[in-house]
C-alpha cells in the first residue's frame, strides 16, 4: 500500500511539472530571450556554431580566439586555431572591418577576445552530394564594434605564480581569482 501511494505521488508530482515554453519571434525560438544586455545578445561560440540561423543579423557578444599573424578569422577556441579548424572559425572584415562605422578595434596579439559584432551565418556551399569543401567557415562578422583582449586562465595563473604571495582559487566556486596574501612587515 505504501509503494502505491509513493508511486501515485511521484506520478502526480511529475504531471504538474511543465517545461517553460520557449520565447519565439516569428515562429523561431529566440535564443537571446534570456541573454540580452543593452540590446545585445551574449552567446557562447557553441551557440554560434549550433544555431547560426537563430543569431544571423544580430549584434552579439562572444569570446573567441584570435591566432595573430594578420589572420582574418576568429576561432571558437585556441585548439581550433591550432588545428586551423575553419568549421569553428568566424571570418572578420578585411579592408574596412568596422563596416563604415568607424575605426576597427585592434586585434593585435594572439589570445582570447570579447567581441561585440554583427553576426551573419555562412552561406551554404553546394559542391556535390556528400562533398564538403575544406574551407567552409561557421560564419562571419560584417562589422566589429568592439574587441577587448581577455586574459586566459593560463595567463592569470602564470602572472599569479610570478608574485611571491599569490595563490589561485575560485570565488564562489565559479570565477578563477588570484588571491594575494598579506604578510607582516616586522
Amino acid at each position: 500500500m505504501i509503494n502505491i501511494r509513493a508511486s501515485a505521488l511521484i506520478v502526480l508530482g511529475l504531471a504538474g511539472c511543465q517545461g517553460a515554453e520557449p520565447v519565439t519571434v516569428s515562429g523561431v525560438e529566440d535564443v537571446c530571450a534570456y541573454r540580452m544586455s543593452g540590446g545585445v545578445c551574449h552567446v557562447s561560440p557553441t551557440q554560434l556554431l549550433t544555431a547560426p540561423e537563430k543569431l544571423a543579423g544580430r549584434e552579439v557578444v562572444v569570446v573567441l580566439y584570435y591566432p595573430g599573424f594578420g589572420a582574418r578569422v576568429l576561432f571558437a577556441s585556441r585548439d581550433a586555431a591550432q588545428s586551423n579548424d575553419l568549421s569553428s572559425g568566424f571570418v572578420v572584415p578585411g579592408d574596412d572591418p568596422a563596416g563604415g562605422q568607424g575605426a576597427q578595434p585592434t586585434l593585435d596579439q594572439p589570445g582570447y577576445y570579447r567581441v561585440l559584432a554583427h553576426f551573419e551565418r555562412s552561406r551554404p556551399v553546394i559542391v556535390g552530394e556528400g562533398v564538403t569543401p575544406l574551407a567552409v567557415v561557421a560564419g562571419r562578422f560584417d562589422r566589429i564594434v568592439q574587441a577587448q583582449r581577455m586574459s586566459s586562465l593560463d595567463e592569470v595563473v602564470e602572472e599569479c605564480s610570478a608574485l611571491e604571495n599569490c595563490s589561485m582559487g575560485y570565488a564562489h566556486g565559479l570565477l578563477p581569482m588570484p588571491r594575494l596574501e598579506v604578510t607582516d612587515k616586522k
